[in-house]
């Protein structure tokens, strides 16, 4: 069944869109420089207002401790407890040790699965892993044989911040 042509509607697709929408479309309100700088104020503060938690804490600048309501008590972060709580040199070598042989051996799984594939890039992604693995074992070797403060890094970096070892 057709429909009735109505001359103040033609019957193009676009022009059905357009009327059965209807609506209207202007331009934005101009903002003049005081009101853009002010609403990034107002962005900043909220983002600090996000990363230190309620709207009454006070932060000091480095992140490292905040005063709660204007308490005299500060709040120690939980990075800053586990960094001051590590534990001893050996200690730390070991697991540094230990989480570095598993990565190897994640690799090495994957590099196997990747050979036995045989798919377009293959190739590329296989030495891309060989590559990786021969970081980590030359990382391997200079842990074993590093100071106490790169021993200390790599171990906030993979432990505390959970990055990964490369």
């Amino acid at each position: 069944m057709a429909l009735p042509a109505n001359p103040e509607r033609p019957n193009s697709p676009s022009s059905a869109a357009e009327s059965s929408a209807s609506a209207v479309v202007s331009q934005p309100v101009k903002i003049d420089s005081n009101q853009l700088t002010s609403f990034l104020e107002d962005i900043g503060r909220i983002s600090e207002t996000a990363a230190t938690g309620p709207a009454n804490d006070q932060s000091t600048g480095d992140g490292a401790m905040t005063q709660v309501g204007g308490s005299s008590t500060p709040v120690v972060s939980a990075r800053d407890q586990a960094i001051a709580n590590l534990p001893a040199p050996r200690a730390m070598q070991k697991q540094l040790e230990a989480h570095i042989r598993v990565e190897i051996k994640k690799l090495r799984k994957q590099a196997k699965a990747i050979a036995r594939i045989n798919q377009p890039g293959g190739a590329h992604r296989l030495n891309m892993l060989y590559t990786r693995i021969h970081h980590l074992n030359a990382l391997l070797a200079e842990l074993l044989s590093s100071s106490v403060e790169v021993l200390k890094r790599l171990f906030i970096r993979v432990f505390i911040d959970k990055q990964t070892v490369l």
